[in-house]
């Protein structure tokens, strides 16, 4: 299995990276600074260089699945949310379909069950991921969409809980653990599933087992 890793240089796609390293999983790493290839060949992967406002059509040959792991920026405000969270998604899922790539898996946030109950802060972006997740959903593909809880910097533990609800009273999740959902949803081969999830007891690859 070859993965296209999206959003690559991003803190969630940096440490997908490294697990897809660990894991012993080929991959591409999709970037758009060519300073950084460097650092995702020491991973063992490839690389691809484009920046998700243009084509990045030529990264989808020899692949077998596509992560996408890349997200605005807090900051970065409404047209950045559209491109990242929503328009690149499409395009990423049209251009799998162009290139006979089957698997899709990306990366949304809780908040896409519910945006009308975002803080109005996060609204918009809430609304740009479910719009793309539910264009990944109708396109055909054997998607995976992955919907974690409010993301941490803090090292991962290994555990999370399986939700489906948007409340405030969800704990945290490490990106280090959404990392690891997104290798184990690959090594256990899950299709067509929509995985809400925050920070919890249940070990990785047992919360997984019960969607």
């Amino acid at each position: 299995m070859n993965v296209l890793l999206i959003g690559a240089s991003g803190r969630t796609g940096h440490a997908v990276a490294q697990k897809l390293h660990v894991a012993g999983i080929p991959f591409r790493a999709l970037i758009r600074n060519a300073a950084k290839a460097g650092e995702f060949r020491g991973l063992g992967a490839e690389t691809a260089i484009a920046d998700l406002s243009s084509d990045f059509s030529h990264a989808f040959e020899g692949i077998h699945a596509v992560v996408y792991a890349a997200g605005s920026a807090e900051t970065e405000g409404a047209d950045q949310e559209r491109l990242i969270d929503r328009d690149a998604v499409i395009h990423a899922a049209n251009y799998a379909k162009q290139s006979g790539v089957n698997r899709f898996l990306v990366v949304s946030a809780l908040l896409a069950f519910a945006p009308d109950r975002a803080p109005a802060a996060l609204r918009h972006y809430a609304q740009m991921k479910q719009e793309s997740d539910d264009y990944v959903i109708a396109s055909g593909l054997e998607y995976v969409v992955l919907r974690p809880g409010a993301l941490t910097v803090e090292p991962g533990v290994g555990t999370i809980q399986i939700v489906s609800d948007v409340t405030p009273s969800h704990a945290p999740v490490a990106r280090e653990d959404v990392a690891e959902v997104v290798v184990e949803a690959l090594r256990a081969g899950l299709s067509r599933k929509i995985i809400g999830f925050a920070g919890g007891k249940d070990p990785v690859a047992k919360a997984l087992a019960t969607v």
